[in-house]
C-alpha cells in the first residue's frame, strides 16, 4: 500500500473506512479546523519515531504530504513540550532529504530531543503565497491548483502541528537549503518574533529583479513589481530592520564552489552592515548533499546552543 496517496483514493479509502468501521487504512482526526490524514508510523533504529500524515489545506483546498520525527525520549516522557526544528527542502527535492540523506539528524536526536518536521511545497513554490493557480504534474496529468505556502506555513501547517504534537512554542527552529534557505529567510522575515534560530545551507538569496524564477507565481516584475519587491529578502531584511523588529539567531553555510557564494557573500555583507548578529561559515564544497551533510551536524549544534542562549 502506497504511503502517501492521491487525492482521488484518498476519498475511496475514506468512504470505505466509514462503511467499514475499522481496517488498517489511513486514519483520520479532525483538530480545530485542521483535517489530519495520518498514514503510517515508522521506528528508525536510532529509536526515533516517524510519523507521515497529510494536512487538507483550507487555504488551497487540497492535502499537502508532510511528517515529524519524534525523538526517542518522546513516546515515555508524555509531560514534557519539545522544541521544533521546521526543515525545509529545496527545490524539486524529496520533502524529507534532512532524513534520509544521512543518519546524522537521527542519531542527534537522542541527546539533543527536539521534534524535526518537514512538508511538501510543489518543488517549485518559493514557499511563496501565489495570486495565480500553478500547474502541478501529478503522474502523466497536470492539475492547477492553488499555492499559498505562506500562509499555508503560518495559518495551517504551525497550529495543526501545535495541536497533535506536544511543542514548546517558545522554541521555533528554521532551516533551510539552496530554494529552502530562501524559504527560512522569507518565513523569518514574515513573522521574526516566532522563531528562536534561523540556518540557511547554500541559500538562493539572489535579488529577484535581476531574475525572472518568480514571475511564474508573481507575474512579470515590469508589470507586478511591488509583489516581487516583497519578496526580495534583501529589501524585506531592510524594511524589517528599519521597524526596528529583532531577528532570531541566524547561521549561514555556503561552499566556496558553489555559483550561489556571491549571494550568499551579498547577504553576509548586509547584515554586517545593519549590525545583525549571524555566525557564517564559507568551506570547500559543491552545491548538493555531499556538502551539506557534511555540514549538518554543525546546523543541528548550532539551533540546539540556540536554545540555552
Amino acid at each position: 500500500m502506497e504511503s502517501w496517496r492521491t487525492p482521488g483514493q484518498v476519498v475511496i479509502l475514506i468512504a470505505l473506512f466509514a462503511l467499514m468501521g475499522t481496517g488498517s487504512f489511513a486514519s483520520e482526526e479532525k483538530t480545530g479546523e485542521f483535517k489530519l490524514l495520518r498514514d503510517e508510523n515508522t521506528e528508525t533504529v536510532e529509536g526515533c519515531t516517524i510519523e507521515k500524515f497529510r494536512i487538507l489545506s483550507p487555504a488551497m483546498n487540497r492535502e499537502i504530504k508532510a511528517l515529524v520525527v519524534l525523538p526517542p525520549e518522546y513516546k515515555n516522557n508524555t509531560g514534557k513540550k519539545y522544541p521544533i526544528l521546521y526543515t525545509l527542502h529545496g527545490a524539486k527535492s524529496p520533502i524529507d532529504r534532512y532524513i534520509t540523506m544521512t543518519p546524522v539528524l537521527l542519531r542527534a536526536l537522542k541527546d539533543k530531543p527536539m521534534i524535526v518536521t518537514c512538508m511538501d511545497v510543489d518543488g517549485l513554490s518559493w514557499y511563496l503565497d501565489s495570486p495565480y493557480l500553478q500547474d502541478i504534474a501529478r503522474g502523466k496529468d497536470s492539475t492547477k491548483v492553488k499555492s499559498l505556502f505562506t500562509t499555508f506555513f503560518f495559518e495551517e501547517f504551525i497550529p495543526c502541528l501545535d495541536q497533535n504534537y506536544r511543542i514548546n512554542s517558545k522554541q521555533r527552529m528554521l532551516t533551510g537549503n539552496s530554494m529552502g534557505g530562501f524559504g527560512a529567510f522569507h518565513y523569518m522575515l514574515t513573522k521574526p518574533e516566532l522563531f528562536v534560530s534561523v540556518s540557511s545551507l547554500s541559500g538562493l538569496f539572489e535579488k529577484t529583479d535581476a531574475d525572472k524564477k518568480w514571475e511564474p507565481l508573481l507575474g512579470s516584475i515590469r508589470e507586478f513589481p511591488e509583489r516581487h519587491r516583497s519578496v526580495d529578502i534583501f529589501e524585506h531584511l531592510k524594511s524589517v530592520v528599519l521597524k526596528g523588529l529583532k531577528l532570531p539567531k541566524i547561521y549561514m553555510i555556503c561552499g566556496t564552489e558553489d555559483p550561489l557564494l556571491p549571494h550568499n557573500r551579498a547577504m553576509q555583507s548586509l547584515l554586517k552592515e545593519k549590525g545583525i548578529a549571524f555566525e557564517y561559515q564559507e568551506s570547500p564544497g559543491k552545491h548538493g548533499w555531499a556538502f551539506w551533510s557534511d555540514k549538518l551536524p554543525g546546523v543541528i549544534d548550532f539551533h540546539w546552543r540556540s536554545l540555552s542562549q
